[in-house]
């Protein structure tokens, strides 16, 4: 474990914690949606997702 990868792995995980809270504030705003929401996709929980990904990647360097 090296302290780039530390710190990849933490700025990993505020991105993912960003991206979360715009989906949140998205399902908040947008009621009429929050029905559709395990249906179609918003462009916000692709992002989610993307940084999900990306989160599990830098954890996997850590544990290697």
């Amino acid at each position: 474990m090296t302290l780039d990868q530390l710190t990849q792995a933490e700025q990993e995980a505020h991105r993912f914690l960003d991206k979360l809270g715009d989906l949140r504030s998205r399902l908040a705003t947008d009621k009429d949606m929050r029905d559709y929401f395990g249906i179609v996709g918003f462009k916000e929980t692709a992002a989610v997702k993307r940084a999900s990904m990306d989160l599990s990647r830098a954890l996997v360097e850590l544990r290697r």
